[in-house]
């Protein structure tokens, strides 16, 4: 009796410290997605306006920005692997994998900082650029990121047989397109939480843009919302438990995503200007064609992932009533 209860204990501790890793490695990627789309469109900015010296200048010093998010990416489905645990074997295959990935990168970031300082590219380590004290933040967070990969590998090293909480595995039926297509739902989730969180700084609030500005922030919290409900609430039940909330969720997300999505359009009607306006400073990327195709990506994501959810639900419940 006492081990099954050490064992519980264990597992929810192991259970809680993969959430908070795949958190904290949630924000940190969003914050290196947002300085990585930043330095895309200075880029593409001088490559539009004919300056390809500029544009080749900037990609080089923006070079440790680029994988940095890549390298964020990588902490994150370390976290993940940890997190969703469909097995012991697949666990430490993939978890190592993406250490050894996270390795690699992090060292690639700091030599190319100090071969860019050496060759005198970087005036000092504290020239600035996303950050005042940049480079020098890339070269510490890729340090930082080296040691956080070295230490999951001594871990699996240590704990090979890793016994956490497991999750239902990933049907083989389908398996690279539903890879896809969570890595672009991962990807609009960072592009959501961008938008939400760094829009309540300096999006604009001024008169005649507050609706769209309110309807941004809004559908991209949605966005975020949308795989933090799905993977940390719904994916941590038990399987029983998961049919029984799959289509109460699956209503409720509906419904939210669907009266985003109508507030949204309907405050675009209003002021056509808007996405030009009032979204620029926060995802310059997505601002720059006419077509704003982000963050209509944004609004309709959420709702294809409760579409299918609901036909998921609606399968299970006809296969228990059968």
């Amino acid at each position: 009796m006492g081990a099954m209860v050490m064992k519980t204990l264990l597992d929810r501790r192991r259970s809680i410290l993969s959430v908070l890793a795949v958190t904290v490695c949630f924000v940190l990627s969003a914050f290196t997605f947002m300085n990585f789309l930043y330095c895309l469109s200075d880029c593409l900015g001088s490559v539009v306006c004919g300056s390809l010296d500029i544009a080749l200048r900037d990609a080089l010093r923006s070079v440790p920005i680029f994988l940095s998010f890549f390298l964020s990416l990588c902490g994150l489905t370390v976290a993940h692997t940890f997190y969703r645990n469909e097995s012991g074997e697949i666990l430490r295959k993939q978890a190592k994998m993406r250490a050894v990935l996270s390795v690699i990168l992090g060292a690639v970031i700091a030599v190319y900082v100090l071969i860019m300082r050496l060759a005198g590219r970087y005036s000092s380590l504290t020239e600035g650029g996303p950050t005042r004290l940049y480079p020098l933040d890339a070269l510490l967070y890729a340090i930082a990121c080296i040691a956080c990969g070295a230490s999951v590998l001594a871990h699996l090293k240590r704990s090979p047989d890793f016994a956490g909480p497991c999750r239902a595995p990933i049907p083989r039926r389908g398996k690279v397109v539903r890879y896809v297509f969570r890595f672009l739902w991962l990807l609009i989730a960072l592009y959501g939480f961008c938008g939400f969180f760094f829009g309540l700084f300096i999006l604009d609030f001024s008169a005649g843009y507050v609706p769209y500005t309110l309807a941004f922030l809004l559908v991209s919290l949605v966005a975020f919302l949308s795989i933090a409900v799905w993977e940390l609430y719904y994916n941590n039940l038990t399987e029983a438990r998961r049919r029984a909330v799959t289509l109460p969720l699956t209503l409720v997300s509906l419904a939210v995503s669907l009266a985003a999505a109508i507030l949204y359009f309907l405050a675009l009607k209003h002021n056509l200007e808007g996405p030009a306006n009032v979204g620029f400073g926060v995802l310059p990327v997505a601002m720059s064609a006419s077509v704003n195709l982000a963050t209509l990506l944004v609004v309709v994501t959420p709702l294809i992932v409760s579409v299918v959810a609901l036909v998921k639900g609606l399968n299970t419940i006809g296969g228990r009533t059968q």
